[in-house]
């Protein structure tokens, strides 16, 4: 640390202690001065500007021993009984820092009548005098104190609050990694599924599915720590893994794609729409002989972007319904993750399954 970010630093604390030392100055001269007791206003002022500047040199090393103390490995004892060790070495050097404040102040000539009037003790009076203004001086003292401790334990709250708020991304972001290191197996599973029914009736497709799934993964990897991805992107990954399943099942998939040009640049959740697609595929249009229409499909209402995947398979079956798969139940605890209740994901029958996945909509 510089020397100089050693003084900027604690300059903010030292200039609020001394905007509030200068308050109190003003307040209790203008009370002596109105209640009558010191005339004129000048003088009670230069004497209630001395005893406060030397609650200030004071507050100095009250600050620093509150700092060692709470920093060392004390029990509360040994705490209290420091702290009232402190509260009698100030009470009883406070005199002496205020009569010497006001003996400097009239050899620079800074104060002259003044300061002579507003202490009238002389070394042999000390004693007497720390009694008397005890009282005052054990308020201003524990005031000192308890301002400190309010101040850091303000502090460590904040920071404990901060702390929480990071562990609890933290565990979102390892929440999230969790999901998706599960999704990526999944689709890889599948993927090398619909290989393996290729290897032996057409072993030259088979080897051209294999070299677009290196292509597909090279995508996932590259993708692997990014949160969220231009929707142009999600959608060229879904154009390779579609490209896949035309060749395992050729005429039987016809895909249509209904995406605004505008919408490109949307923020979309990476992979978020694999398994979606992958569910309309493989449980809506590849179980039936006849052909089927995928239909992907952008639209944004408002703030909202809707993303749709609609087949022409049988639909979904009530027991279905209830017990989702893990590509589905993945989707939708990802969603939850990262938009909370600013998201919605929709199963709705309709001449075959329409999923209707809605988010808050946003470009970078």
């Amino acid at each position: 640390m510089s020397l100089t970010s050693a003084w900027v630093r604690p300059l903010p604390r030292l200039l609020c202690i001394a905007a509030l030392l200068l308050f109190l100055t003003f307040v209790f001269s203008s009370q002596l001065y109105f209640a009558g007791f010191v005339t004129p206003w000048s003088r009670a002022f230069a004497q209630e500007a001395i005893y406060w500047l030397s609650c200030g040199v004071l507050a100095i090393p009250i600050l620093w021993m509150c700092r060692r103390l709470h920093r060392g490995a004390y029990g509360w004892v040994s705490y209290a009984l420091a702290l009232m060790l402190g509260a009698i070495i100030a009470v009883a050097l406070q005199p002496a820092v205020a009569f010497s404040i006001g003996r400097g102040l009239a050899t620079l000539h800074l104060c002259q009548t003044a300061c002579g009037e507003g202490l009238k003790f002389v070394p042999h009076d000390f004693v007497a005098l720390a009694i008397r203004s005890a009282g005052i001086n054990l308020a201003v003292y524990a005031g000192f104190v308890l301002a400190w401790h309010a101040a850091i334990y303000y502090r460590e709250g904040q920071d404990r609050q901060l702390k929480s708020v990071e562990l609890e991304s933290l565990l979102h972001q390892a929440q999230l990694q969790a999901l998706r290191n599960q999704l990526n197996p999944h689709f890889l599973f599948n993927a090398l599924h619909s290989i393996a029914e290729l290897v032996h009736d057409n072993p030259k497709l088979a080897e051209k599915l294999i070299v677009r799934l290196g292509e597909l993964l090279r995508q996932v990897l590259q993708s692997a720590t990014l949160p969220e991805v231009p929707l142009a992107d999600e959608l060229d990954f879904i154009r390779g893994y579609i490209d896949i399943e035309q060749m395992r099942l050729g005429d039987r998939l016809q895909v249509e794609w209904a995406v605004s040009p505008q919408l490109l640049m949307a923020r979309v959740p990476s992979l978020i729409l694999q398994p979606l697609v992958e569910n309309a595929i493989q449980h809506g249009i590849a179980p039936t002989s006849k052909a089927g229409v995928l239909t992907i499909s952008a639209r944004r209402e408002e703030q909202s972007l809707i993303l749709e995947i609609r087949d022409t398979g049988p639909g979904m079956p009530q027991a279905a319904e209830r017990r989702l798969g893990i590509g589905l139940t993945n989707t939708s605890a990802r969603l939850a993750r990262l938009y909370g209740d600013r998201q919605k994901l929709e199963l709705i029958g309709d001449d075959g399954l329409l999923v209707i996945l809605r988010i808050p909509f946003s470009e970078p």
